[in-house]
Formats: C-alpha cells, sequence, structure tokens
C-alpha cells in the first residue's frame, strides 16, 4: 500500500466501512441542512454527526494513516455533496490552500454512493505530486463503504454531475504532529466561496 501511495499520490481500498454504518450517517446528516443545487462543503461535520467518529477514530484507518504520516491527529471534516446538475471544481492541490508542506497532510476520502463519470466523480492525475508527471487523468470509480487517501500535493479535480442522483462523501484531515497548517473554519455553500475564502485566509497568513 505505502509503494503505491507514494508513487501515484493516491491510494483506493474498496469495501473499507460496512454499508450499514455508512447508511446510518447519512440519515443522521440528512435532517441537519438543506441541501443546495451547487457543489456544498458543510465543515466539522462530526460535530453535528456523532456517527462520523466512528470512521475519523477507526483502528483501521488509523493504522493506515501512521504509516503514511507518522504520528498526527485528524484536523478537519468535510461533508460533501453533489446534486443533479451539480457544478465540478476545478484542478487543484489541496496544500495550496493549508500550506502545510509537502506531504505533511492526507486527505481521507470516504464514499457514501457509487462514483462514476456521470455522477461528478474526483479525478486525479497521478504521481503529480512529485513532478515532473507524464500521465493522463483517471476517474476514481467507487462504491459505497470505498476510501480513497489522497497525497496534499496531488491534482485532483471533479466534473458536473450529469446524473439524476446525489453524491456524497466525506472527507477527513490529517496532519502530522507539529506541523504548522491553515485551517478553515466557515462552512462554505459553493465553489466560488471555497476558493474567495481560502485565498483570504492565505492573505492574512
Amino acid at each position: 500500500m505505502l509503494d503505491e501511495f507514494n508513487k501515484l499520490g493516491f491510494y483506493t481500498i474498496h469495501n473499507f466501512f460496512d454499508v450499514d454504518l455508512i447508511n446510518r450517517i447519512i440519515k443522521e446528516t440528512n435532517p441537519l441542512f438543506e441541501y443546495t443545487d451547487s457543489d456544498s462543503n458543510i465543515l466539522q461535520i462530526h460535530e453535528k454527526a456523532p456517527s462520523i467518529k466512528e470512521i475519523i477514530f477507526d483502528e483501521r484507518l488509523n493504522e493506515l494513516v501512521t504509516k503514511i504520516l507518522g504520528e498526527n491527529e485528524p484536523v478537519q471534516t468535510q461533508w460533501r455533496f453533489k446534486p443533479p446538475e451539480g457544478s465540478g471544481f476545478p484542478y487543484h492541490q489541496d496544500d495550496f490552500w493549508t500550506r502545510a508542506g509537502h506531504g505533511n497532510t492526507i486527505n481521507v476520502l470516504v464514499h457514501f454512493e457509487k462514483t462514476n463519470e456521470l455522477n461528478g466523480c474526483i479525478k486525479v492525475l497521478p504521481e503529480s505530486h512529485n513532478p515532473p508527471f507524464h500521465s493522463d487523468g483517471v476517474s476514481l470509480n467507487c462504491d459505497k463503504g470505498d476510501i480513497t487517501i489522497l497525497h496534499n500535493n496531488l491534482i485532483h479535480w471533479s466534473d458536473k454531475n450529469t446524473s439524476l442522483d446525489w453524491r456524497r462523501n466525506l472527507l477527513v484531515m490529517y496532519v502530522k504532529n507539529n506541523i504548522d497548517y491553515i485551517p478553515i473554519h466557515i462552512e462554505f455553500e459553493s465553489k466560488d466561496l471555497i476558493v474567495e475564502t481560502l485565498q483570504e485566509a492565505l492573505l492574512k497568513s
């Protein structure tokens, strides 16, 4: 696992979380907020949906994260949802905003639906965390309960949801101990607000 992650900058494990847990979290989160017609985020969702802590502190997941980062801590959760016709998100590297430094954070993406190109799945450029690289984009076609671990310098993006179904996932950010980073404390409602707010945070840092 570690060799492939270090080479490609991402790693997917299928059937990692039980579907019953995933369904329970969906049921718990549905009443908490009103879905919008755009690609949206709810930050620190574990504070509103306690069942998500079962994912954050899963022993198997923590072992994987420690293999990659060493001593670490979970610092942020995001509940991400894309409705039918929901917009995509442009090419980016997560460390552009957090400024933690190469390889000092990872994001664990937990898939809450079957993901594919129709519903605007995440796409990645393998090996783009360590330029120069020569690769084409890869779609993360995953099933409910799968996880994908993303290097903080991996280039990734998503396209518009052209299906009739929602695409939801949970993102958990882990950071190496004693590493400074820029935390984000605002609940985002659109990709434009995400970019605008993160840029403001950088200017203030």
